[in-house]
């Protein structure tokens, strides 16, 4: 047995018996399962258009109350949030830290980068969006519900909030890359949504111009608006202040899935190992070489490499 087949199937036999196991992998749901804990009526999750097609539908009361308008007053005032965890956009440009923090003395030292809670406040009514990254690693509620809907769309979970005068636009129009859950906590905030993407080829994260009329929808106080991977979207709040909770699934890449089973195929390819002599044996050992990964390739396990997969997403703490 050469090197690169040895290696590829100790792995996959090593991932098999020792994944087939873990408590993770007892939780084999899907997306449905997800949709379900989301919505205020669970049956209504079977008829959601996952993955093609934008939806609204009433949240779940946990979901609903994940984050307060009350709860940005106290972070604002009695916490400590440093920059970036608290930051500001204003017209899709980010507001300067210094405009928004302030220097702590601790023990007699000083520290900066603290949240100042005027200084947020001011930018708020100038226009500016304040947004509150990574809920999912310190608030508690946040924190449960994305460790769960992890576990059932075997994907990273991650939450961030985000607080908009009222007549204020959010960022231009862009599209990110995970399915997303918009829960809308107060006011209400209209959205733009332009087109959904059937391939992954068609398109990419961040800022796009040039897009066809957009369809509206006006989300309310406990309702969730559904938005497919890469859709793009722009918002603006309507009369009233606006405050929403935006939680991203981003599910296991292609890129993951390739690097992961090269990476067993690999193993125990010494790292010292050379590519030696003349151009023509070099080219030799590397046809060979590569000969051997794609027929180690083919006798990969594709059920343990998915186990594999769908259990680092739903450990990784954040959505990115």
């Amino acid at each position: 047995m050469t090197t690169t087949e040895a290696a590829g199937r100790t792995a996959t036999e090593r991932t098999a018996t020792e994944k087939a196991t873990s408590p993770a992998d007892k939780v084999t749901a899907g997306p449905r399962d997800g949709l379900r804990l989301l919505c205020d009526d669970p049956r209504i999750a079977d008829d959601l258009p996952w993955g093609e097609a934008h939806a609204v539908f009433d949240a779940a009361p946990d979901v609903a109350g994940i984050v307060s308008r009350q709860d940005l007053e106290d972070w604002l005032d009695c916490s400590l949030l440093h920059y970036p965890v608290l930051n500001a956009m204003r017209g899709g440009t980010p507001v300067p830290p210094e405009a928004l923090t302030r220097v702590m003395h601790v023990s007699g030292d000083p520290r900066a980068g603290y949240v100042d809670g005027a200084k947020v406040r001011f930018q708020l009514a100038a226009g500016a969006t304040v947004v509150v990254q990574n809920l999912h690693e310190w608030h508690r509620p946040a924190q449960h519900l994305c460790r769960r809907l992890a576990q059932l769309f075997s994907a990273k979970a991650g939450a961030v909030a985000f607080w908009t005068r009222a007549g204020e636009d959010g960022l231009r129009v862009h599209r990110d890359d995970g399915h997303l859950f918009v829960v809308q906590i107060s006011g209400t905030k209209r959205w733009y949504l332009y087109d959904t993407p059937r391939d992954a080829a068609d398109w990419s994260p961040g800022y796009v111009e040039d897009l066809s009329s957009a369809q509206t929808v006006d989300l309310r106080p406990g309702q969730v608006l559904y938005l497919p991977e890469g859709i793009a979207h722009h918002t603006r709040t309507l009369d009233t202040e606006s405050v929403h909770v935006t939680v991203a699934i981003r599910e296991p890449r292609l890129r993951d899935t390739v690097e992961l089973a090269v990476r067993a195929c690999l193993a125990r390819i010494p790292d010292h190992a050379t590519l030696s002599g003349t151009g023509a044996e070099r080219e030799q050992t590397a046809d060979e070489l590569l000969t051997r990964l794609a027929e180690a390739l083919g006798r990969v396990d594709r059920a343990a490499l998915v186990r594999d997969l769908s259990r680092r997403a739903a450990e990784t703490r954040g959505s990115r």
